[in-house]
């Protein structure tokens, strides 16, 4: 069950269901909703893309694939009673964990491809932003 405890209703409904199951001795699974990775985030994970694929020649959906698998990892489902390894998506990510994944990439940019990848508050930004923004 999901309850918005910025509504008052809500914190009361959800006060009696946990009182509810602490007397049932229940075990509880509580989450946080996080926001989605923003679409700045986005914007940015793509252009910076646009620039590795400039400088390596490799195509940016093969470097998108090859870095989920390198920094989110993989995962197994189960579909039609058969078991897949499947690469963890960037769209689920929330916005922690996007800036995490930017960051990561990032670093490896610079440290194993030597390509400077910029943030937008970098000095070096708006250049870098004129010349990669057509790629994207």
């Amino acid at each position: 069950m999901k309850y918005n405890l910025s509504i008052t209703y809500e914190i009361e409904k959800c006060k009696t269901r946990l009182n509810f199951l602490i007397r049932k001795q229940a075990v509880v699974d509580l989450s946080e909703k996080r926001e989605k990775r923003t679409i700045d985030q986005n914007s940015l994970y793509w252009l910076w893309l646009s620039c590795i694929m400039n400088e390596t020649g490799e195509y940016k959906d093969r470097l998108h694939e090859v870095f989920k698998q390198k920094f989110l990892g993989t995962e197994n489902i189960l579909v039609f009673d058969n078991q897949f390894q499947i690469t963890k998506s960037t769209t689920q990510l929330d916005t922690k964990q996007m800036t995490d994944y930017l960051n990561r990439i990032q670093e490896f940019s610079n440290a194993e491809l030597g390509i400077l990848l910029p943030n937008p508050e970098d000095l070096v930004w708006a250049d870098f932003y004129e010349h990669y923004k057509n790629y994207i």
